[in-house]
C-alpha cells in the first residue's frame, strides 16, 4: 500500500527516529505555515505553489536530514555561487541551489531552532521568487 498522506507514511514506517521526524515536521510547519505537507519520493515533503522545495531524508538512522531544493523540475548548477550566504555551518551545500540540513537529535534542533527557522523562511522566500539570486 502506497501512503497518500504523511500520517499514513509514518504509521507504516518502522524508524527508530520517528519522534525526531515529528519534531522536525513541527519546526517546518511553525517556520513556514504556507508550505503544504505531502508525500513525495516516499518521504514527507513541503511544497509552495505545488512545487516541492523541502524534502525529508531519513534513510540514515541516528539523524534526520532535510533536503532544500528547487523542485522536481529544478536545475542544479555548480558554479560555486550559492543562492545565499549561510554562515552558521549547519548546512552542506551540494549545488548552488540545493543544500542539506542534518538534524542529529532533539537537542540539536532546540539549540539551533532560530537558525533552522531562518533557513526555512529564507528558502521559502526564494521559492516564492522562483529561486532568483536576490530576494
Amino acid at each position: 500500500m502506497k501512503a497518500q498522506t504523511v500520517e499514513q507514511l509514518l504509521s507504516l514506517l518502522d524508524h527508530p527516529d520517528i519522534n525526531l521526524i515529528n519534531l522536525v515536521r513541527e519546526t517546518v510547519k511553525q517556520a513556514a505555515p504556507e508550505l503544504v505537507e505531502g508525500v513525495k519520493w516516499n518521504a514527507p515533503s513541503y511544497a509552495l505553489n505545488s512545487n516541492d522545495i523541502i524534502t525529508f531524508n531519513f534513510r540514515n538512522y541516528g539523524s534526520v536530514s532535510l533536503i532544500f531544493h528547487t523542485g522536481p523540475k529544478g536545475k542544479d548548477t555548480k558554479t560555486g555561487q550559492h543562492l545565499f550566504e549561510e554562515s552558521t555551518g549547519l548546512v552542506e551545500w551540494v549545488a548552488d541551489k540545493r543544500f542539506v540540513l542534518k538534524v542529529v537529535d532533539g537537542r540539536f534542533l532546540q539549540t539551533h531552532s532560530a537558525h533552522i527557522t531562518q533557513l526555512i523562511q529564507t528558502w521559502t522566500a526564494y521559492a516564492a521568487n522562483n529561486f532568483e539570486p536576490t530576494i
